[in-house]
């Protein structure tokens, strides 16, 4: 009695080519592994939330009046046509606050700067302002033009310290722990510090700037805050499209 063929294939690595049955079935597996990690990658980034529209804007030139208190912005002649806003944070080239010395010579005076802009979609901006670009002009302002001070009452509220340059566009996203580092130096060197308690998507948050009960800058008193979870308890003002948070650094609580 005849045996029947053997049909049984065997690999060997020094050929050119693998045998057809094995080949073909090496080539259909990889196909369904490739398919299935691109749509496995797709859904990954789907999934993804976005880190935030913050942008690094061009330097450009102000004009409008500045005010110093609680921490110094520029109230514009006319809101920006890229970041619709019309009140500015200022703030110094590097990881330093506006210079104290300008703010308090040109408070409520009409001036023109050139600075780069950074802002957010939901209308907060920050000009990063060139010092010897600064001058007056014109007299002085009659009156704040923010306007009065509209106590809100006593809050408690949960969020992240984050300082205003980096969240507001010099970084993105410019929160959390990988940021903290970033942002402790910049608080360090002036600059205003903000309480950023998120709403329901990323681009949706309440910021309060952070200074004490006396309206007194908290910047080294805070470092250790800076970039965690906390709780702070204190009064809320508004002050034109300014939300500010008076509290003693002491009373602020790390959430576990």
């Amino acid at each position: 009695m005849a045996k029947p063929p053997v049909n049984d294939e065997f690999f060997i690595g020094w050929q050119p080519k693998p045998p057809r049955r094995i080949g073909g079935f090496v080539r259909a597996r990889t196909v369904v592994i490739v398919v299935a990690a691109l749509v496995l990658a797709g859904l990954l980034a789907a999934l993804q939330g976005t880190i935030g529209t913050a942008y690094w804007g061009d330097v450009l030139e102000f004009t409008g009046i500045l005010v110093k208190d609680p921490t110094a912005v520029l109230v514009a002649d006319q809101p920006d046509d890229e970041s619709g806003a019309s009140v500015y944070h200022l703030v110094s080239p590097y990881k330093f606050g506006f210079d104290e010395t300008l703010a308090d010579r040109y408070h409520l005076m009409h001036v023109k700067l050139r600075g780069r802009l950074m802002y957010r979609t939901d209308g907060q901006a920050l000009i990063e302002a060139i010092p010897e670009s600064l001058e007056a002009y014109g007299e002085p302002a009659t009156h704040d033009p923010l306007g009065e001070r509209v106590p809100l009452g006593e809050m408690t509220l949960e969020g992240e310290i984050v300082d205003t340059k980096c969240y507001l566009g010099a970084m993105n996203p410019g929160v959390l722990k990988p940021h903290r580092a970033c942002a402790i130096l910049c608080i360090k060197g002036g600059i205003p510090p903000m309480l950023l308690v998120r709403g329901p998507t990323v681009d949706q948050a309440d910021y309060f700037v952070l200074v004490d009960e006396s309206y007194g800058a908290v910047n080294d008193r805070i470092l250790d805050f800076v970039g965690l979870p906390v709780e702070i308890t204190g009064r809320v003002e508004r002050i034109g499209n300014r939300l500010i948070l008076r509290s003693d650094p002491s009373s602020y609580r790390l959430i576990e």
